[in-house]
């Protein structure tokens, strides 16, 4: 994989962080300004135990590798525990049709304003998390509601 040289590099990622700081978004940011943690607020869903619970705020981390800003340079991890078809519940990965269409243009504020978006407008039709992309078919409004409906768990007749 291809590597920009070191100093055209750095003045990426300082670009990448004042372009961040003028976003409006709050985020923290290493000193070496390759990760970021970022806090959305937004509507989102999260599991506890069978019972599935409105969340509000979220925090997702952002790490450009060394490869930044080629494709496959982006890693992002959802921090906060959530319920959403295209974030994987157990390790917060998420699936992001930017990421995976990445051009060497796209910014990371743009890149946080696309996981924004992400969160209010799940997509059940690609998912990585299958449970969560049944229970947003059958309840297209949940991120609307004020109180999710729970998970249906089937029932067993002895």
């Amino acid at each position: 994989m291809p590597n920009l040289p070191e100093a055209i590099w750095q003045r990426r990622l300082e670009s990448e962080f004042e372009e961040m700081r003028e976003s409006g978004f709050k985020f923290d940011c290493t000193s070496d300004k390759t990760r970021y943690v970022i806090s959305l607020h937004g509507p989102g869903l999260a599991r506890n135990g069978d019972a599935i619970e409105r969340r509000d705020f979220h925090s997702v981390q952002i790490d450009l590798l060394r490869s930044f800003p080629y494709p496959g340079s982006v890693e992002i991890t959802w921090l906060t525990p959530i319920f959403h078809p295209n974030i994987r519940e157990q390790d917060g990965i998420v699936c992001i049709q930017l990421v995976n269409q990445w051009a060497e243009t796209v910014a990371v504020a743009s890149l946080t304003r696309a996981l924004k978006q992400l969160l209010e407008n799940p997509n059940p039709g690609d998912p990585l998390n299958r449970n969560a992309a049944d229970y947003f078919i059958a309840h297209p409004n949940a991120l609307s509601s004020s109180a999710p409906a729970e998970i249906k768990k089937p029932r067993i007749v002895r």
